[in-house]
């Protein structure tokens, strides 16, 4: 289902954001003028990812510092606590116009 999530504007370049549609919370983030999101909440210990930090394409999780692709949700690091953590779910983006949308 395609949810309206915001306008263009909302999601600055280089900037994360948190947005919630149809009871998920999604973490979407601009890399150089495209949009992509994950699941926001962290697969290792469930704290938000929008609360952590962006270095390029990889947002590391502020609780335990687990690392994502913002791209791919796929795992770069796992937290110091060594318990397997699960890739992150992604969610299609369209852009309409000035409107932002997200596939949940």
């Amino acid at each position: 289902m395609e949810v309206k999530i915001g306008k263009l504007s909302d999601f600055p370049e280089g900037k994360m954001k948190k947005v919630f549609a149809q009871g998920k919370e999604l973490l979407v983030v601009n890399i150089g003028g495209n949009l992509y999101s994950i699941d926001d909440i962290c697969t290792h210990e469930e704290c938000s990812l929008a609360d952590g930090f962006l270095r390029e394409e990889v947002v590391t999780c502020p609780c335990h510092l687990a690392q994502f692709n913002v791209k791919t949700g796929a795992v770069v690091q796992r937290p110091a606590t060594g318990a397997d953590i699960e890739s992150e779910p992604t969610f299609k983006i369209t852009v309409k116009g000035e409107e932002v949308f997200a596939e949940v």
